[in-house]
């Protein structure tokens, strides 16, 4: 086996070993894991019981976790554990990409630094015993911007790309509204020259219509309208399909105050997003849909602090240096994170969704500590002989 395997295998090893053992040691406690059969559980267990859903509505949500769910659930029997397992698993696999892009983009010891924090990472290792599908989503993201971070050097890299955006929207519809940046980016940043740039887009565009037209047409089938990915992606993909469609005049129909659904705002959101601490409790706020929250333990608080909190100046500096030295690799890290960031801030306010960007963040920080480092060796005066 070569170092470079046994390193993979060691971060792996780490990663999936501390997410197993939190599962052992919390899984049992309801007030640390406070929901084992959740709902992507049971709609997956019973996908995995027979193939009616391929014909029949099963489930709202986008399927890319459910089906992925149902398969393990299929071969191994539906458990709690079973579910854990693959968390694990994944979140195993999510250092190997970062690493990658650590030590192709970066440097070495900055992709084993960033691999071995997210390893040890609380907020992923605690969620990894959550039967989510944020877990996998940031897997998947992570191994986007993998492959997004390479050098353009031959047209299947937007074939690549394509699939790899199919499995993500597939999984967590969200990212249907980053599209026009990962459009831009293709039309205008992939290489130095524009018709090979031209040739990318239409490459990509092309291949992802071309995957997502068999689920499409499984919807329009079962649902009997043009749904795009699953009813969950409406929210991000009706007001386009509005635009383009015949406006219809709208009845006024008036609706009674306890029905009027609100959810917080945008400055909210964002705030409890990016939160590191919370020492007091925050009281409930009505008028703007903002529930109470208690205050977070002297243990979290420094956990957060510790392994997060600490990333953020760094992830600050990183993103500096970034537009200073224009330096692709970090840009696209900095578009990656402040895009998604800026996407949830208007929908939830919730350290959970911060999960899927959270390995990027580590290696943004880890980026801008190293160059804080290189600039303060070359501040050094030389030795005198």
């Amino acid at each position: 086996m070569t170092p470079d395997r046994r390193t993979l295998l060691a971060l792996f090893a780490l990663a999936f070993g501390l997410r197993v053992l939190f599962a052992v040691i919390f899984g049992g406690n309801p007030d640390v894991v406070t929901i084992h059969e959740t709902y992507d559980y049971q709609i997956a267990a019973r996908m995995a019981q027979d193939f009616n859903w391929v014909t029949t509505p099963f489930s709202p949500n986008a399927p890319g976790y459910l089906i992925l769910l149902a398969a393990v659930f299929s071969v191994f029997g539906a458990s709690w554990w079973t579910a854990v397992l693959l968390n694990c698993f994944l979140g195993g696999m999510t250092t190997f990409f970062l690493y990658r892009i650590g030590e192709n983009r970066f440097a070495p010891r900055a992709g084993l630094v960033a691999a071995i924090w997210l390893g040890l990472f609380v907020h992923q290792i605690a969620f990894a015993s959550f039967v989510f599908r944020d877990v996998m989503v940031a897997f998947l993201f992570t191994w986007f911007v993998y492959q997004l971070c390479a050098p353009f050097r031959r047209m299947r890299t937007a074939v690549w790309l394509a699939v790899l955006y199919t499995l993500l929207i597939m999984t967590e519809p969200v990212f249907l509204v980053l599209l026009p940046v990962l459009i831009v980016y293709f039309a205008l940043f992939a290489t130095h020259h524009r018709t090979l740039n031209l040739q990318y887009l239409f490459l990509f565009a092309a291949f992802f219509l071309f995957m997502n037209v068999p689920w499409t047409v499984r919807n329009y089938y079962v649902h009997h309208e043009f749904v795009p990915v699953s009813i969950e992606a409406d929210r991000y993909s009706g007001p386009v399909i509005r635009l383009l469609s015949i406006p219809v005049p709208a009845q006024r129909v008036e609706v009674p105050p306890g029905m009027v659904y609100r959810q917080p705002g945008f400055l909210h959101n964002t705030r409890e997003f990016w939160r590191v601490v919370r020492f007091y409790k925050s009281p409930a706020d009505p008028a703007h849909a903002v529930a109470a929250e208690p205050a977070w333990s002297l243990r979290h608080n420094l956990t957060s602090l510790l392994t997060y909190g600490l990333l953020l100046p760094f992830v600050v500096i990183g993103v500096i240096f970034a537009i200073r030295k224009r330096h692709r690799p970090a840009l696209i890290l900095t578009v990656s994170i402040f895009a998604y960031a800026f996407v949830r801030g208007f929908m939830t306010g919730d350290d959970r969704f911060r999960l899927t960007i959270e390995p990027l963040i580590i290696l943004m920080g880890v980026f801008g500590l190293r160059e804080l480092m290189r600039l303060r060796g070359s501040s050094r005066p030389p030795a005198a002989d």
